[in-house]
């Protein structure tokens, strides 16, 4: 499994780092953009991952799929029933709030997604993680750094 480090990113991509370094790294992706103006998104299906970067070309966000095998504090993220992974985050002393689209694990920039939050029984299908705003290249936009959570932009 690999796991989650908060603010940071998992082990073979962290928050910072430029396209062409984990690029290198990580091999064959494909790459598309959102919507026009957009910084392409690399996509690398065979790991899961999908990693988006700021103006500059570094790393500020990662939308995570079952491939990917992700953990948190010893966790299962993916692949599981939504209501398993909450009572193993809490019995690990794990904050979280749910919202319309999942959970949102509290301090840490990691987001949980199912299709259909109130159902437990239905797999977490995603995992969205953020990098701390202090990072983000902000070049061209103004001071006013507004976090949204996850919609249309992403995976989920």
């Amino acid at each position: 499994m690999n796991e989650v480090i908060p603010w940071v990113g998992i082990e073979c991509a962290h928050f910072g780092e430029s396209r062409k370094e984990i690029r290198e790294r990580l091999g064959g992706f494909s790459s598309f953009k959102r919507s026009p103006g957009d910084s392409p998104v690399d996509h690398y299906v065979s790991i899961g991952l999908m990693l988006h970067f700021d103006g500059a070309d570094r790393l500020d966000f990662i939308e995570a799929t079952a491939a990917s095998e992700l953990s948190y504090s010893g966790v299962r993220l993916l692949e599981r029933p939504f209501g398993e992974v909450l009572t193993d985050l809490r019995s690990r002393s794990v904050d979280f709030s749910l919202d319309d689209s999942g959970c949102i694990l509290t301090g840490c920039g990691i987001e949980l997604y199912t299709p259909a939050p109130d159902e437990l029984d239905i797999d977490v299908e995603g995992v969205a993680l953020r990098a701390p705003v202090d990072n983000r290249d902000n070049s061209g936009t103004s001071e006013v750094v507004i976090e949204t959570s996850a919609n249309e932009d992403t995976l989920f």
